[in-house]
């Protein structure tokens, strides 16, 4: 049976993290995805570290093995008239164009939106930048770091009287990427229902600023959400959130003493009502923190979900890979190949019945060149001033 997006052709000329992981999530349904590359260098993740142990560096990077699995690497630069002629060609065979040059960047090479909408009036154009296509900040660059700034997501995070921090990893960059693939499938909808195409524009700063709860209170109350600290209490091989102090209704409370072996707390003024726990919560991780670092965190997760409280523990990545949640749910995936040794690999965000999530290595760079750029489209690699792989 063909997957979802079987039958949906992308051209994916964007780099970094966000563009490429909307591109990704496409390839995972079906669709056919050809990355478009910088001659001789490839995208700027190929250089990023770590690095696995293999020969053919421009193909080590883990970053880029993970962002670009299920795809297809030909080598273009669209500043070069030949090349954006071949880019042209390609995107009049494609049903989705992903972008993340600055704006007005592929204008001026002939491959901007209107340029290509000219003779691919149904073609989906999705351009993935910072800050948008338009706006006093269009032009400016930013990161990860940046989206979370910018967008306020920092502003929310971490203890009142010391420095905003920023989540880590790369999640405003992730986040991103998905809202793109959001926003794609939608627009391949409407190309689908209606027969028209569209530009859709994703901004970094905005996916950040949408998900943040306090500015739509700042707005209507003219005040600020003040940070506040992570409730985390200290267990034997790591950290938990009990979710005591607003988790527990008061039928489960004295469970709860029973349990951290502290049945003197159930007739304590500080912590009989869901409200005064709350109010006193600094003295109840106390409390509970004298019980939790005598014991292992995945032991106090589920003893304490199992009395019905909000509770969790901060996993590590090996935790992660043991978990029986994604264990029982076959969310890692193996992905191996020729070039490199196998990885396991996260899936799919999410689940569609009767669909399944597909996951091979990245490619090389400029591996298709021959298959796409000569075969396909009738070019030389002499004609294009390319290398013969």
């Amino acid at each position: 049976m063909d997957n979802l997006l079987s039958d949906i052709n992308v051209l994916d000329l964007s780099q970094g993290v966000s563009g490429p992981f909307c591109a990704k999530l496409l390839a995972g349904w079906g669709a056919d995805v050809i990355k478009v590359e910088p001659p001789y260098t490839g995208d700027p993740c190929r250089s990023s570290k770590p690095f696995f142990q293999t020969i053919d560096h421009s193909q080590a990077s883990a970053l880029f093995s993970y962002i670009n699995t299920s795809k297809k690497s030909v080598t273009l630069d669209p500043f070069v008239p030949s090349h954006a002629q071949a880019i042209m060609k390609l995107a009049q065979n494609c049903d989705v164009l992903i972008e993340s040059f600055p704006p007005g960047y592929l204008t001026a090479c002939g491959l901007g939106y209107s340029d290509i909408a000219d003779s691919c009036h149904d073609l989906v154009y999705v351009s993935v930048t910072p800050f948008g296509q338009t706006g006093p900040y269009s032009a400016y660059k930013g990161s990860d770091l940046i989206a979370q700034a910018a967008g306020a997501l920092m502003y929310t995070i971490g203890l009142p009287d010391r420095p905003p921090l920023k989540v880590g990893g790369e999640a405003a960059l992730y986040t991103t990427g998905i809202s793109a693939f959001s926003a794609t499938t939608m627009a391949i909808y409407v190309k689908d229902t209606q027969g028209f195409g569209q530009h859709v524009d994703i901004s970094a700063m905005e996916v950040m600023a949408v998900s943040q709860l306090y500015s739509s209170i700042y707005a209507q109350f003219g005040r600020p959400l003040a940070r506040r600290g992570s409730n985390l209490v200290r267990a034997k091989d790591g950290w938990v959130s009990p979710g005591l102090e607003t988790g527990v209704q008061e039928s489960t409370w004295l469970k709860v003493c029973e349990l951290i072996e502290k049945p003197e707390l159930v007739n304590d003024s500080r912590f009989i009502t869901q409200e005064s726990r709350r109010a006193n919560q600094d003295a109840l991780l106390v409390v509970i923190s004298d019980w939790a670092v005598r014991k292992p965190k995945e032991e106090i997760y589920h003893t304490l979900q199992s009395l019905r409280t909000i509770t969790g523990y901060v996993a590590t990545v090996e935790d992660l890979l043991m978990s029986q949640q994604f264990v029982d749910r076959e969310f890692f995936k193996l992905v191996g190949g020729e070039s490199l040794p196998n990885t396991i690999q996260p899936g799919a965000p999410y689940r569609i019945a009767d669909n399944s999530w597909e996951i091979s290595q990245a490619p090389r760079l400029g591996e298709h060149n021959e298959e796409i750029l000569c075969q396909g489209l009738g070019y030389s690699m002499t004609e294009l001033g390319l290398e013969v792989s």
